[in-house]
């Protein structure tokens, strides 16, 4: 995929765009970019979540529907002056007919210009006038009312995670201060033994204490470790409906998987940390454990399976944001909690975190029923990025095939 910045004059043409004055036009041609797709390349892909609205700028669209329709859109029409089929999660996978040129802009962007007054045209999105039924369900309603008034119930951190990690940022702080914090959570301090004892340190003398075992990890490893040790209780609390139980449960297993993969993939991908990496895949799915404790607290308001995953689908990407930030998390955590399935996400040239939680999401789902409907590894930006885009998909799962003891080292830290 070729991309280029985007010019002012391409974004006067656009709705909602040409309300805006030259140097406003300006600003927002830095956030947009003018990208390039053969015949057949997919922008997005239906039930994903991403931060792009797309234009069509050259070339025709076909969007396919999940009851088998077939849409298409021609660059030139009056529908193409809007942005194409943007709702979330998507209702429509959108490929390529042709050989294309599209407009790809920040969402944001667009809605706070509707927002400001900017024309807000009835066909706004292609023809996605039928709403999604969900404004009707009640525990939608209920999470999305309290999105908007920033009164979510969030799960807290335990004190003494908080506590390490407020020491672990303190410059002030020598390392047997931190230890003996540590040391007051024998569960915790334990396990930091485990992993500087662990196949990653194979040939080294055992660290015989708590000071020794951090000193060996790094304030950062150890920082990510502690959260991670203790997220294991916010995905096993106990709740009535045995069957929510469950699925909490299964949801950290897949929590503990996704963060194992990504911490591999992040060994071989120069400039990101793999420990982040992994506390990063721990923590993507956080959205989802809100809105399951939600269905747990108010039963009355769950209206069967297929209505719950519709929920999820809909709002774990903006409430797992919502709970990272409460908890002072970096930017690179939020984003990859909110846009972990966009799977035709592209943010930047250069890998973040996202694009690894992304690739190794992918990889989890390998031989299982997941992965009907999801994209190849090929199709999807982020698995260039891996590896400094030296890896096939072949070669990726060798990776993960020789990483298997460590893989398995992580699953019995953190699943025991």
């Amino acid at each position: 995929m070729k991309a280029t910045p985007a010019d002012s004059e391409t974004l006067a043409t656009l709705i909602p765009f040409d309300r805006c004055d030259a140097d406003e036009l300006i600003v927002l041609a830095g956030h947009a970019w003018v990208i390039e797709l053969p015949r057949g390349a997919v922008l997005a892909r239906i039930g994903s979540r991403d931060e792009w609205d797309f234009y069509l700028l050259d070339g025709e669209l076909e969007l396919d529907a999940a009851d088998g329709r077939v849409l298409s859109l021609q660059a030139g029409s009056e529908t193409a002056l809007h942005p194409v089929a943007s709702l979330q999660p998507r209702k429509y996978t959108i490929r390529a007919r042709s050989a294309v040129r599209c407009l790809r802009v920040q969402r944001q962007l667009v809605a706070s210009l509707r927002g400001s007054g900017a024309r807000n045209d009835p066909a706004m999105t292609l023809y996605e006038s039928e709403t999604s039924g969900l404004d009707e369900h009640p525990l939608y309603a209920v999470l999305r009312d309290d999105l908007a008034q920033d009164s979510l119930s969030l799960p807290s951190l335990p004190e003494v995670a908080l506590r390490i990690r407020r020491m672990v940022d303190d410059d002030t702080a020598t390392l047997p201060q931190i230890a003996h914090l540590v040391q007051s959570d024998p569960a915790i301090s334990a396990r930091l033994m485990k992993v500087a004892n662990g196949a990653l340190f194979h040939g080294m003398a055992p660290a015989e204490s708590c000071t020794q075992a951090i000193a060996r990890l790094g304030l950062d490893a150890t920082r990510h470790l502690v959260v991670g040790f203790v997220l294991r209780n916010l995905f096993e609390k106990e709740v009535h409906d045995a069957a929510l139980a469950a699925r909490m449960r299964r949801l950290w297993e897949h929590s503990v998987e996704v963060g194992a993969i990504a911490l591999v993939l992040a060994q071989v991908t120069p400039g990101l940390n793999p420990e982040e990496a992994l506390l990063v895949g721990l923590l993507h799915d956080i959205g989802e454990l809100v809105v399951l404790t939600y269905a747990a607290r108010l039963p009355q308001l769950v209206a069967g399976e297929g209505a719950l995953e519709d929920v999820v689908a809909a709002l774990k990407g903006e409430v797992g944001a919502t709970v990272l930030r409460e908890w002072h998390f970096p930017e690179g955590f939020v984003a990859a909690s909110r846009e972990a399935e966009a799977w035709c996400r592209d943010a930047a040239p250069e890998p973040d975190y996202c694009d690894i939680t992304i690739v190794a999401q992918l990889h989890s789902f390998v031989g299982t029923p997941y992965m009907a409907g999801l994209p190849a590894l090929t199709e999807v930006p982020a698995f260039a990025k891996i590896a400094g885009g030296a890896l096939t998909p072949p070669m990726s799962m060798a990776l993960l095939e020789r990483a298997k003891g460590q893989i398995g080292e992580i699953r019995q830290l953190f699943l025991g």
